[in-house]
């Protein structure tokens, strides 16, 4: 069931709802992510204006979920490379006794 919850992000309320309490509690942390690393571009760059830090949150944050998804994609491989290792590994064994 969905919950109705309250967001303030750059200053500025948001109602949504959360399919789930680890939805919630996803949303609630990525709301206090958000307007921390807007906090620390409008004191590094205080000259900018409100939508370019967030555009420069926006960029930092898909950088981030690009590589994490190439080094999960790079692990997944890893992962399936040791699996046919293995597997073959053991097929060896077995045809052995």
């Amino acid at each position: 069931m969905d919950q109705n919850i309250t967001l303030v992000i750059a200053g500025k309320q948001f109602n949504l709802k959360a399919s789930s309490p680890e939805m919630e509690q996803s949303m609630r942390l990525a709301a206090e992510d958000i307007n921390r690393m807007l906090d620390r571009y409008t004191e590094k760059y205080p000259e900018k204006d409100y939508l370019e830090m967030l555009l420069f949150v926006t960029l930092t944050e898909t950088v981030y979920k690009f590589n994490a998804q190439n080094k999960l994609n790079a692990l997944s491989a890893e992962h399936e490379k040791l699996v046919n290792e293995l597997s073959g590994y053991l097929a060896k064994i077995e045809s052995n006794r």
